[in-house]
């Protein structure tokens, strides 16, 4: 698995899921997404992706609701005097919002493969040479929260052993504090380390690329397809935009516009599980 494979499925997903208002192609890219990471990444690491993802598509689904009082099919209605909350409640809001939740979910999975299935440095090296100091500081970045999260776990569980006990916001300035503390010890010894190899010190040696595998230019040309075909679709017409204002109504489908996400499939059968 390279990390320019991996890129490429991601934008294809990316541009048909942003491209479109339809929820049917958009269902449709969540489905082909979720495949390949069932496949690839295994259920057990992607709970918790899915409780942040399903956490914010509620939260995008719930905004619009309250916030969008345009519609005819209204469900209830609150008094117009109450401050923002106030006016109806219709069917159509609800499910623009669904719409816009699922488009935030399935972009954030079809992302999710450069932190569940690669390394930070595999991730450095699928960027142009141009980026490698910028890769750098993101492949820095993306170790930054698991490192701050188990910092959190060990400092938390020392203090237990000497006898604290969460007693309130205040007592909780003894774990955040070392955390604190800890994290920026490690911050300025990466970046010791850092500066004592060299960096951005003038000009630097670069591994080769490895060459790309057969399977690796599969998923390539399998994303290439999804997102030409799909392009090709809404300039024909095929893929026709959905709106459920002012009154809610199916959208419409047509199966060449479909064909083009069942490209998004290929790593299904490239991709393998890693431990």
């Amino acid at each position: 698995m390279d990390g320019r494979s991996v890129a490429a499925w991601a934008a294809a997903c990316l541009f048909i899921v942003l491209s479109t208002t339809n929820p049917a192609y958009k269902l449709s890219v969540l489905g082909a997404v979720l495949a390949v990471l069932l496949v690839s990444a295994g259920i057990t690491r992607m709970r918790r992706l899915l409780l942040g993802v399903v956490a914010i598509a509620g939260f995008a689904t719930l905004l619009n609701f309250v916030s969008a009082h345009l519609g005819t099919t209204v469900l209830f209605s609150l008094p117009a005097g109450l401050p923002a909350v106030g006016g109806p409640y219709t069917l159509e809001a609800l499910v623009f919002g669904a719409s816009g939740g699922l488009t935030i979910a399935t972009a954030v999975l079809a992302a999710s493969p450069f932190s569940l299935l690669l390394e930070p440095q595999e991730v450095v090296a699928a960027l142009p040479s141009a980026l490698s100091r910028t890769g750098t500081a993101v492949a820095a970045s993306m170790n930054l929260v698991p490192a701050i999260s188990q910092s959190f776990v060990q400092v938390s569980e020392a203090q237990r052993f000497r006898g604290w006990k969460a007693r309130g916001p205040r007592s909780w300035a003894e774990v955040v504090v070392p955390v604190v503390l800890t994290s920026v010890e490690s911050s300025l010894q990466l970046a010791e380390s850092m500066e004592a190899r060299g960096f951005a010190s003038g000009s630097r040696t670069s591994a080769e690329a490895s060459p790309l595998g057969a399977s690796d230019w599969l998923v390539i040309g399998g994303a290439a397809l999804a997102a030409a075909s799909f392009a090709l679709a809404r300039l024909a017409g095929w893929a026709a935009d959905w709106q459920p204002y002012p009154t809610l109504g199916m959208p419409a489908v047509d199966p060449r516009a479909l064909l083009s996400c069942l490209f998004l499939l290929v790593p299904v059968v490239t991709w393998r599980r890693r431990a």
